[in-house]
């Protein structure tokens, strides 16, 4: 079964999150109405220091979800197959170079950046990526093509991308990262702490300003401009 590849990547973007509220009341957008180039910037983070640049990347199961979800050249089985290879881990993208005068010029190798690479979930309880040899098969074949496909649509930085493989669940079977869930989780690697909040804003119906008329992320609950509280869109049918 051959999937399209152009799905697997999202444009490389940053969005700062405000601090979210309770979850209590506030119902997801469906699947179909996911904008996944806002739920990719939702999970990335980036770090410029004086001599070197580093982007992160986290991709939980729900990114593949909302990205089957939208090919309707997909057929049920498909879709569901094609879940299940990743239902199971989340993937942790990284890229990391030195800058210098005319840009970066010479990129990390993912044995070095992978080192240093810890996750920290909302209990605080700290994980560290699969090792290289227990990647199951399957998987390891999917991360062989999305390298080319980060190269083809980024050039150098995506061709010197490289995937971390996390188990998406601890040992009790819950998930690191639930995208749906009032929580905070850290990413850690040897340069900086990136920390991301939940529930992602991309997953929820945007917010509205009665007053202004101004839209806004579905995590912020007040206006950043005039303090004013925030209602929900209506959502798409």
């Amino acid at each position: 079964m051959h999937f399209p590849l152009r799905w697997l990547a999202a444009p490389l973007a940053i969005l700062a999150l405000l601090p979210t509220a309770a979850w209590a009341q506030r119902t997801p957008l469906p699947l179909k109405d996911v904008p996944l180039n806002e739920l990719a910037r939702d999970t990335q983070r980036s770090y410029l220091g004086k001599d070197t640049m580093e982007l992160v990347w986290v991709i939980p199961p729900v990114y593949w979800e909302v990205s089957a979800e939208q090919q309707q050249n997909l057929s049920d089985a498909d879709r569901k197959q094609f879940i299940a290879q990743l239902d199971d881990y989340l993937l942790v993208a990284m890229v990391r170079g030195k800058v210098g005068m005319a840009g970066i010029d010479e990129f990390y190798d993912g044995e070095t950046m992978f080192g240093g690479l810890r996750l920290v979930d909302t209990a605080g309880t700290t994980h560290e990526p699969i090792p290289p040899g227990r990647i199951p098969p399957r998987l390891k074949n999917l991360l062989s093509i999305l390298r080319p496909v980060m190269a083809n649509m980024l050039g150098p930085m995506g061709d010197n991308m490289h995937f971390a493989v996390f188990n998406a669940r601890d040992g009790k079977g819950k998930p690191l990262i639930d995208p749906r869930a009032d929580g905070r989780v850290q990413i850690r690697t040897s340069l900086n702490t990136y920390a991301f909040r939940t529930p992602l804003g991309s997953l929820l119906p945007t917010r509205h300003d009665a007053k202004t008329g101004e839209s806004f992320p579905g995590d912020y609950h007040y206006n950043p401009y005039t303090g004013g509280a925030l209602q929900d869109s209506a959502q798409p049918r």
